[in-house]
């Protein structure tokens, strides 16, 4: 199978400005012996943000990165790749950030004066304390006061720095003839590996969201299919929505993941439909939709496995798989529980159960409950009922009513 093609694709938020500064150990006026053991100990100072308004903008970009990279992108280690059919998502997520980032320069460059006057309060109410002599004060206070960038550097201190995309599938050259050939057939090599390590990264993660998956749809029947797992709020995704988004990336670098991706896709308009049509025959379809795209799900799980590494993620799906009928059978066991014995056995498989998958554990565990009340109960009735006929009353004395 012909792998899709994959471009290389790097982005970088920096500032040109200095954004923090560490106190000196000699300014916290500590005795020598406390501040070479501190340095022995490699420990860190404080080191408090000299722009607020630059940490803000930052913060907000660097979160717009993350969007960017785990939106539209497989990586391994910072290399991220990015299929073709993200292209368009990824240019309009990176022209954001630029404009994102040019709003924030013009804010900081407008809030100079303002910053500066925090910053200098900060440095005076945190010297002046440790510091008595007022001019060993005035000393420390203007080192620590040049150190904020000054009124041009803040102009544009933000930039949005991209590198790519650029093919990440290269060639080699058999016997290459000079140095740019030796560097082409390295940079090919070293690519290659790089790519390969991300895609599976990418299948190793999906396996384990799939591993996740079933044991959520085990757990949840179609009436209990809410906001958690599906939003109706463009701007929010559940758990199932999260799911779909991943598979589907994954599945363009990966297309043995395509059936799942689009069994998943089917789940969500399932469930969207479910929470349209709350009433009806239209309601009733859904519900044994539901019923058969779980079983769909858990059928192409099987086919996954049969195919995958043997990761973290193939361990997850491989003991979510398992754990399905033996869930079932539980289920059905609690059930069917008559006795404390009974209950004691079951007890013990939940309790190996249940420290592996959350929501097949949380329903196991309330059914277990029930039960258990529910034969206490019984037997309180019967020890009570027992007592009852072995009472004989011969006058009203005898009876505490």
């Amino acid at each position: 199978m012909n792998q899709p093609e994959a471009y290389i694709l790097h982005c970088s938020i920096s500032a040109s400005v200095r954004q923090s500064v560490q106190i000196a150990f000699k300014d916290y006026k500590l005795p020598e012996d406390v501040i070479d053991t501190l340095r022995k100990a490699n420990a860190l100072s404080i080191r408090p943000n000299l722009s607020k308004a630059v940490k803000v903008a930052l913060d907000e970009l660097r979160l717009m990165q993350r969007y960017l990279y785990d939106r539209c992108t497989i990586h391994h280690g910072d290399v991220h790749f990015l299929h073709p059919d993200y292209f368009e998502e990824a240019t309009q997520r990176i022209e954001d950030m630029r404009s994102r980032a040019r709003q924030s320069n013009e804010r900081i460059a407008s809030v100079w004066r303002e910053e500066f006057d925090e910053w200098a309060s900060t440095v005076d109410n945190f010297f002046t304390p440790l510091i008595a002599d007022a001019d060993k004060l005035a000393l420390v206070r203007e080192e620590y006061l040049k150190t904020f960038p000054t009124k041009d550097e803040f102009k544009a201190p933000i930039q949005v720095s991209v590198v790519g995309p650029y093919p990440a599938q290269l060639h080699t050259v058999d016997d290459p003839a000079d140095t740019a050939q030796r560097i082409a057939n390295a940079a090919a090599i070293n690519t290659a590996s790089v790519l390969e390590a991300a895609r599976k990264g990418s299948r190793d993660s999906s396996y384990a969201k799939v591993a996740e998956l079933l044991d959520d749809l085990d757990a949840r029947p179609a009436s209990k299919v809410g906001n958690r797992v599906l939003s109706l709020n463009p701007k929010k995704r559940g758990a199932w929505q999260i799911a779909h988004t991943e598979l589907v990336l994954t599945a363009k670098h990966n297309p043995l993941l395509a059936p799942m991706a689009e069994l998943v896709g089917n789940l969500v308009e399932c469930g969207k439909s479910m929470a349209f049509d709350p009433k009806g025959a239209k309601r009733l379809q859904n519900f044994e939709r539901y019923t058969v795209i779980r079983e769909e799900i858990r059928k192409e799980a099987k086919v996954l496995l049969s195919a995958a590494d043997s990761t973290e993620g193939f361990k997850a799906l491989e003991m979510s798989l398992s754990l399905t009928s033996n869930y079932q059978d539980l289920v059905e066991s609690l059930d069917a529980c008559e006795s404390e014995a009974d209950l004691d056995r079951i007890r013990g498989e939940v309790a190996s159960q249940t420290s592996v998958f959350k929501h097949r554990a949380k329903k196991l565990e309330r059914l277990l409950a029930q039960v258990s009340e529910t034969i206490t109960a019984r037997a309180h009735l019967a020890e009570a009922a027992e007592k009852l006929e072995q009472t004989t009353v011969t006058s009203t004395q005898d009876c505490d009513f």
